[in-house]
């Protein structure tokens, strides 16, 4: 009675055992489907901070040039106002 018991119990658990693997399983393709979307979505990310990035560095070039004209008419004494 007891091994049967015992045997039981043993055989339980490894049900238990082998759907918790399965639902594991299951998650782990699920996350890996919606990776893609989730690598597409940050790749996007990534590439408008990028754009961004560039047009503030030639934003920067830009105020750079505007500070050296501003300089060089206060120097030659035109400009207007100091």
């Amino acid at each position: 009675m007891i091994k049967l018991l015992v045997t039981l119990i043993v055989a339980g658990a490894m049900v238990i055992g082998v759907v918790i693997l399965g639902g594991i399983l299951v998650l782990a393709a699920r996350l890996f489907k919606s990776g893609g979307k989730n690598a597409q979505d940050e790749r996007q990310e990534a590439e408008t901070a990028q754009e961004l990035y560039r047009q503030l560095e030639q934003l920067e070039g830009r105020v750079e040039s505007l500070e050296t004209i501003i300089i060089s008419g206060r120097r030659d004494g035109g400009g207007g106002n100091p």
